[in-house]
């Protein structure tokens, strides 16, 4: 299975960066210039993340972000947001600070691992369901719910 992630930033040589770091770490990369483009790379390939910067034109970050949460097959891919902005809020979601970006290959790594791991638990309780009341209860949905999602914030100017 290809490990790619869909990197949605407008400066190319932020891309490339994001890119050769996660390269390094066996990703391979969808590359989107706007949030309107990677809902068109979306619609072509299904990613193992996302990484968003959200000041971008023609679709900001925050609005794919938003088109990401309603729809209930998007908003299951672990996303993690990357600013220049020190006041970008997203509620609920955690905050790195972007001059760090080194890290973020990891933390990809790691959210894809958090939700391999709650779908194998919700499969574990489902079967344990069935072997106290046999096949009544109907089958559940492992990938129901949302991916956990990160913000990475850039410091300074």
């Amino acid at each position: 299975m290809r490990r790619a992630v869909l990197v949605v930033e407008d400066e190319p040589g932020v891309r490339r960066a994001i890119g050769r770091l996660l390269a390094d770490r066996g990703f391979s990369t969808i590359e989107a210039g706007n949030g309107r483009e990677a809902i068109q790379r979306l619609s072509e390939e299904t990613p193992v993340a996302i990484v968003i910067d959200l000041f971008m034109p023609v679709m900001s970050g925050v609005e794919l972000l938003k088109a990401l949460r309603r729809n209930t097959y998007y908003r299951k891919i672990p996303t993690v947001v990357v600013t220049g902005s020190t006041t970008a809020e997203v509620h609920g979601v955690p905050t790195v600070i972007k001059p760090d970006i080194g890290g973020l290959p990891g933390l990809i790594e790691s959210m894809i691992a958090h939700r391999a791991m709650a779908i194998e638990s919700m499969a574990g309780e489902r079967d344990a369901s069935r072997a106290m009341v046999g096949d009544a209860i109907p089958e559940v949905q492992a990938s129901r719910g949302s991916a956990p999602m990160a913000v990475v914030a850039e410091s300074g100017s």
